[in-house]
């Protein structure tokens, strides 16, 4: 727990800042200032070497400026992760707005943007990081775990919509699409070695499981009436 007596020594600087409520422009500014700040110093550190104090320092904020929108270093790191991760969501939902194509053209889409969204160079390092304090700090994977359901809510919802139109064979679409995901992700695959080189392999991966996922989504042929005895 901080000591929030030591809030009150703060530099002169500090103190004319805390004066009033900034304007929501600066608010605004602020909040990107420090969350840019703990970003990198979570990459950086890890997460156990970084602290909320630090990141106010880097931001050139007060740290109660940090302490007024976050109660801990846990909380702050789950805001972080969630940031991340919603630059992938935004895209899902950017392919499944335009779903006026058939479903294997929405499918590669949909995969490569999956895959992009993963192997992105701080989203692939937050998730590297998160896995590899898994074991000290195992709220971290639960926090990613929820997340991953945020991310993933568009692609079930394409999933339900195309099993109740009959179009595709669904009938547990949360979890299809979670084995999407990580088809599309390739597992650990891409912890421990290179990206895809470029556009083409990208396009070959995706095909390859959109076509493998559709094999087992086909729709299913009507059960012929069964006859009386």
């Amino acid at each position: 727990m901080r000591d929030i007596a030591m809030d009150n020594f703060e530099s002169p600087e500090i103190k004319r800042r805390s004066r009033g409520r900034p304007s929501p422009e600066a608010a605004i500014a602020l909040r990107e200032s420090f969350l840019a700040a703990a970003l990198e110093s979570f990459l950086e550190k890890g997460y156990a070497a970084t602290s909320i104090e630090a990141i106010a320092r880097e931001a050139g904020v007060a740290k109660i400026t940090i302490y007024r929108q976050f109660d801990n270093k846990e909380a702050l790191f789950s805001e972080v992760v969630h940031r991340a991760v919603r630059g992938a969501r935004e895209t899902m939902q950017a392919t499944l707005v335009h779903r006026d194509e058939a479903e294997r053209e929405v499918l590669v889409d949909l995969i490569e943007r999956m895959y992009l969204s993963a192997t992105e160079p701080k989203t692939l390092a937050l998730l590297r990081l998160v896995i590899a304090e898994a074991v000290r700090f195992p709220e971290l994977a639960k926090s990613l775990y929820a997340e991953n359901s945020y991310v993933l809510a568009p692609v079930v919802e394409y999933l339900a919509e195309a099993h109740r139109a009959g179009t595709l064979h669904v009938p547990s679409p949360e979890l299809a699409a979670v084995q999407l995901s990580t088809l599309a992700f390739g597992g650990v695959r891409f912890f421990i070695s290179k990206p895809l080189a470029g556009p083409e392999e990208r396009r070959v991966w995706a095909e390859g499981i959109a076509d493998l996922v559709l094999q087992g989504w086909a729709p299913r042929a009507a059960e012929a009436p069964r006859q009386s005895d």
